[in-house]
């Protein structure tokens, strides 16, 4: 049921909107008498949020500024009374504002730190308005999925279930590159407004450099009888123009996630876009102390951005090429089918480098998966015969495509020494797409190359070695995926998964790991496979691998599908985020039947390892789950944000947020502003150990490709993008212990 607009604002006090967070939760003291006690300091801005109903609780104060030689703003959150202090603020003249559910934007006030500055809180006059600042979820989640009986879909590639459908549309298809729900996706743009809705998103989905992906994407849903997902896409996007909005309503924040504080700044350009970042090493948060950040930039740029963020100064690296002329570009593989508002005909993505993930080491050096030279010329020592043992075992010689092709995992490894600020070079034979060290003394760093076939390898770098002799060859290894389906505890000769086993050997399984984690509790690596039902893999090294290399395999069990980033706890329990809706967990302690022998390279053993919890929001019509697939998760093993010791945290991508399971439920730590949040990854660091909550901070940085679809500085609405485009933005988020901690 709607309430009509004529009513909405008598009936504040009975509608989800604004009763619970805006009214339920306001204490009966006036504001002055809360005003009184807010305590500030000549770096803070701080005082009551009050509307005509009073004390505004759980709503968002947001501090920008210009002045600095980036962009700045400090975002916190109002506590039961209505009171708030932003801290730690850079001298610079603020503009100030609130957002939150229930309202609409207040208008921006002047202020600088050392102010105490009371604010009024505006009253959103109809549910849609209020809707505007609602999670894009919110409004994904109007989306009509198909229904499961027009599953299976005809042909040779069929559509298996409804939860495929959502695993490829929301998580793998066009929700792993940008968000789904916000103002630009839900909207029709300016220049497309002349069009019908269908032909305005025929056109919308070929333009810029990702439009042959797109187009890719919708093709492949074409034969469900519906009409697939552009379909589904008109018809929401038609019922938002004829006044539809969500009939969920979010709630404010409430204890610990009214502690948050948020300070975003930019780095790089409208034209680039990072899909990973770096402040620290995570066996140790607090290497490179207060010093820069590092990004990667995968297909978009050569150079990666860097941020200073005690100066607030950004730069930029140029990653090395071992053979620039013969090294292909991304813009080879990525043609602009149709022009664009922003760009035209601009080919804007033009990475060599394709830097992908990067992580540093205990000396602070940084480490990238990156391209550094063609894939159609791998080193002699991958070959068999040529020395290395891991080419002997399982050789990685395989040229990949065709010249001059470019192939998206086809990278290597390039690092960067911020002492001597030299680059060094590892000209490795595995794919990579991800990577991570272990806790040895060798500081291996192991390197995931999310590749089937006979590149399904996991591989590992002695950065210890390398860094003393230099030699790639001796320095490096892989091994196949293969799984002790003989049951006698050890690696044997071993087929190909689907090829005739006696029962005396192994089986290889083709598959290659998205994620990769060290399992802190025994040596082992973990790491995920996106194919669909998703799964993860436990890869264990043995004494002399790759001859000792077992792995096992566990698939996600139904209802739960669709996984991509994982991380792994200091206890050994695997931490996932689903495309279902859910934070799961594995622990393989829990498991009560046998884990190797015939028929375990399926991955269906130990379904009672496994615990999911459910993320907060609204999920689609006859669909089970909120209408949320976090990209990554990380653990925050050490404790970092103050939720304790071992927290898992993923990226809320549809819900611009933090996501975490504290005390057995997902909490929503909220990045209002700008919205349109979409991280890859999460990385974490201590600046100093004895500073409290403001000596630590995790970090992410706005992993979307679509960095102009983000709420721009000068947004004509809250969600809309700017006459300026957005660049991509760095998010240093903190708990501190209470909304007015100095």
């Amino acid at each position: 049921m709607r309430i009509p607009s004529a009513l909405f604002a008598s009936a504040l006090t009975c509608i989800a909107i604004a009763a619970p967070p805006a009214v339920a939760q306001q204490a009966a003291a006036p504001a002055a008498q809360a005003q009184a006690a807010v305590q500030i300091n000549s770096s803070a801005i701080g005082g009551v949020v009050t509307s005509r109903f009073g004390p505004e609780a759980g709503v968002w104060v947001i501090a920008e500024t210009t002045d600095l030689p980036g962009k700045f703003a400090k975002i916190v959150v109002t506590d039961e009374r209505g009171r708030y202090v932003v801290p730690e603020l850079p001298a610079a003249s603020y503009k100030v504002w609130l957002r939150g559910y229930g309202l609409v934007d207040s208008p921006k006030v002047d202020a600088k730190p050392g102010m105490n500055l009371n604010l009024t809180a505006v009253i959103a006059p109809t549910p849609k308005d209020a809707a505007q600042v609602y999670p894009p979820m919110y409004w994904y989640s109007m989306v009509k999925i198909p229904d499961a009986n027009q599953f299976p879909t005809p042909g040779a590639n069929p559509i298996r279930t409804q939860g495929q459908y959502v695993d490829m549309t929301l998580f793998n298809g066009c929700g792993n590159c940008h968000q789904l729900g916000n103002f630009t996706t839900r909207t029709i743009p300016s220049d497309l407004a002349h069009l019908s809705v269908q032909g305005a998103w025929d056109q919308r989905v070929q333009q810029g450099q990702a439009g042959r992906n797109m187009v890719t994407a919708l093709a492949a849903t074409l034969s469900i009888p519906s009409g697939g997902q552009l379909a589904a896409l008109v018809d929401w996007t038609t019922r938002i123009q004829k006044g539809e909005y969500p009939a969920a309503t979010p709630a404010r924040p409430t204890g610990v996630e009214r502690n948050v504080v948020v300070t975003v700044r930019d780095w790089g350009d409208p034209k680039m876009y990072v899909h990973d970042l770096i402040a620290s090493d995570k066996r140790n948060p607090t290497v490179n102390a207060y010093g820069p950040l590092y990004g990667a930039t995968e297909l978009s740029s050569p150079w990666v951005p860097v941020l200073d963020p005690v100066k607030n100064v950004k730069s930029q690296l140029t990653l090395p090429l071992l053979d620039r002329e013969g090294t292909p570009s991304s813009a080879a593989a990525n043609p602009v089918l149709a022009s664009w508002r922003y760009f035209g005909n601009e080919k804007i993505w033009t990475s060599q480098q394709n830097s992908h993930s990067d992580t540093m080491d205990q000396d602070g050096r940084v480490w990238w998966v990156s391209q550094i030279r063609s894939p159609q010329n791998p080193p002699a020592y991958c070959s068999k015969g040529a020395g290395n043992p891991s080419a002997d075992y399982y050789a990685q010689d395989q040229k990949q495509g065709n010249p001059g092709d470019f192939t998206q995992n086809s990278r290597q490894v390039t690092f960067y020494d911020q002492k001597t600020q030299k680059f060094g070079m590892v000209d490795i034979c595995f794919n990579a797409q991800h990577l991570n060290f272990a806790e040895d003394a060798n500081n291996t760093l192991w390197i995931g190359g999310n590749s089937g076939g006979n590149r399904g390898v996991v591989g590992w770098v002695n950065t210890k070695l390398f860094l003393a002799t230099g030699d790639a060859n001796k320095s490096q290894g892989w091994a196949p995926i293969v799984v002790d389906t003989s049951g006698n505890g050890k690696v044997d000769a071993f087929v190909d998964q689907g090829q005739p086993n006696d029962g005396t050997k192994d089986t290889r399984v083709p598959i290659g790991f998205y994620a990769i984690s060290y399992d802190p509790s025994d040596g082992s690596i973990w790491g995920s496979v996106n194919a669909f039902p998703g799964k993860i893999v436990k890869f264990i090294p043995g004494s002399n691998p790759p001859y000792t290399s077992l792995s096992e395999i566990y698939n996600v069990p139904m209802p739960a599908y669709g996984l991509r980033g994982t991380d792994v706890d200091r206890n050994g329990v695997v931490w996932v985020s689903t495309a279902s809706g859910q934070m799961g967990a594995f622990d393989r302690r829990k498991c009560k039947g046998p884990l190797n022998g015939p028929g375990t390279d399926q991955g269906n053993m130990c379904p009672e390892g496994w615990s999911f919890y459910q993320i907060p929001g609204p999920g689609f019509q006859g669909v089970a789950g909120a209408a949320e697939a976090p990209y990554y998760t990380w653990v925050d093993q050490r404790n970092i944000l103050g939720l304790g010791p071992n927290t898992p945290l993923a990226t809320g991508n549809d819900s611009d947020a933090i996501l975490a399971v504290v005390d057995g439920k997902v909490i929503d730590l909220r990045i209002p502003y700008p919205m349109g949040y979409f991280a890859k990854w999460i990385d974490g660091r201590i600046d100093d150990p004895n500073a409290g909550w403001k000596g630590r901070a995790i970090w992410t940085s706005a992993g979307t490709r679509a960095p102009w679809m983000q709420e721009g500085i000068d947004a004509p609405a809250p969600g809309a993008p700017g006459k300026t485009p957005a660049s991509p933005y760095v998010y240093e988020i903190q708990v501190r212990p209470d909304p007015l901690a100095l």
